[in-house]
């Protein structure tokens, strides 16, 4: 909790690579606050700013896991309760995509488009509090699958495919929509070990690429 009054809050709502999911880790390991792209935005933005982290993982678009032992992951449904428990909210970070390409939910790169669209479409229409007004919304595309990799070659089958295609289709959601938009598929890589996650350099080099665009934002 930041009580710096009138600090800028920012919720970055994202999947497993925003919770922190220590590569081959298998979800038992998680990298330190410290150590995470949102912690590490927070110490590079100051205390006029507050990083609420949103991360889960697992969490789509807007697709349910046919796993009953992995319930709420759709993010479409768990976003109205985290927007309502947050609020007043300046910025809102969307950086989704990575489980919606995994071989078992059977979407293509259009759905899962549709699924950010709907996500942006959900925190126009949320409701604000009084004397504050909508926040801006920033849409990351997520790290490209690398399935040839040991845990990415048995869930993500396509997925490299369908993660890249999404430079150029998020890109066209967020010109279509009117909201921010940032690409850093270039400088950040997945662990090739595993293929999906981030290692801790990489979260570094995330947070510096997200604190330069939101530097830039008028918040």
């Amino acid at each position: 909790m930041n009580i710096t009054p009138k600090a800028k809050r920012i919720l970055c709502y994202g999947d497993s690579n925003t919770w922190g999911w220590v590569p081959m880790g298998m979800g038992l390991k998680r990298f330190k606050t410290e150590d995470r792209w949102t912690g590490i935005l927070q110490k590079k933005l100051g205390e006029n700013y507050e990083i609420i982290e949103e991360g889960l993982g697992g969490r789509t678009t807007m697709f349910d896991d046919p796993r009953p032992e992995f319930p709420e992951r759709n993010g479409l449904k768990s976003l109205p309760a985290i927007l309502e428990s947050h609020l007043p909210l300046d910025l809102v970070i969307l950086m989704l995509g990575t489980t919606d390409t995994k071989e078992m939910l059977s979407v293509s790169q259009k759905d899962i488009t549709e699924g950010m669209r709907r996500l942006v479409k959900a925190i126009k229409e949320f409701k604000v509090l009084e004397g504050s007004q909508s926040p801006e919304i920033l849409v990351i595309v997520p790290p490209i699958v690398e399935e040839e990799a040991e845990l990415a070659s048995k869930l993500f089958k396509g997925g490299k495919e369908k993660t890249a295609s999404l430079v150029q289709s998020y890109a066209k959601l967020a010109e279509a929509e009117g909201v921010n938009y940032l690409d850093p598929t270039r400088e950040i890589k997945v662990d090739t070990t595993e293929g999906i996650h981030l290692d801790a350099n990489n979260h570094s080099k995330l947070a510096e690429l997200v604190f330069e665009k939101i530097k830039n934002l008028e918040l």
